[in-house]
C-alpha cells in the first residue's frame, strides 16, 4: 500500500478525523502528510473542513448532513450524549448531566453545540428543559455506516434492556 492509500484509507474509515489524528495513525511526519493530503484534495477524493485551529477530513461521497453528524461523533462527550439519546429518547439535562458524568457547563456547552448543529432538538418545559435527537434514525444509519463499532454496542446495550 503507498502513503497516498494509507492516507486516503484512514479518512474514510474515520471521517471528520483531525490531521494529527491522520498523522498519529500514519506515522508520517508533518510536511509529508501534508503533501499527501494536498494530491487527494486536488484530485477531489476528499472534502476538507478548515476552521481555525481544526482542520476535519471527509471522503467525498459522504454527504454534508452525514458529515455534520460525523464530525459530532468524534468528540467523546458530545458521542456519549448522542448515544445516550439514541437509547433512552427525551432526557431533561440534569438527567444528561448525570448520566454522562460531567460537570454541567461541559453539557450545556455540549448540548448548545449539538442544538446549533441541527442534531439536537430542545422543548422547553419547566423546571429542566427536555432535549431529543431530530433524526435518530440518520444517526443511526450513520453510526451503523462510519462508525460500527460503536453502533454494535449500541444494539448490544439495546438487547440487554430488552432482556430484562
Amino acid at each position: 500500500m503507498t502513503r497516498l492509500e494509507l492516507v486516503y484509507n484512514i479518512i474514510q474509515e474515520n471521517p471528520g478525523i483531525r490531521f494529527n489524528d491522520v498523522m498519529r495513525l500514519s506515522k508520517l511526519k508533518n510536511g509529508t502528510l501534508t503533501h499527501y493530503i494536498s494530491k487527494l484534495e486536488t484530485s477531489q477524493k476528499i472534502n476538507v473542513e478548515r476552521t481555525p485551529r481544526i482542520t476535519r477530513f471527509f471522503d467525498v461521497d459522504i454527504p454534508e448532513k452525514e458529515a455534520a453528524i460525523c464530525k459530532q461523533l468524534t468528540l467523546p462527550t458530545i458521542k456519549n450524549i448522542i448515544v445516550l439519546l439514541l437509547n433512552d429518547g427525551t432526557l431533561t439535562f440534569p438527567q444528561i448531566r448525570e448520566k454522562v458524568e460531567k460537570s454541567p457547563a461541559t453539557v450545556s456547552v455540549c448540548l448548545s453545540r449539538l442544538f446549533k448543529s441541527g442534531i439536537v432538538e430542545k422543548t422547553y418545559d419547566i423546571p429542566s428543559n427536555k432535549y431529543s435527537l431530530k433524526n435518530p434514525t440518520l444517526i443511526k444509519g450513520v453510526l451503523k455506516v462510519y462508525f460500527p463499532d460503536k453502533y454494535s454496542k449500541l444494539l448490544d446495550n439495546t438487547i440487554e434492556l430488552l432482556d430484562f
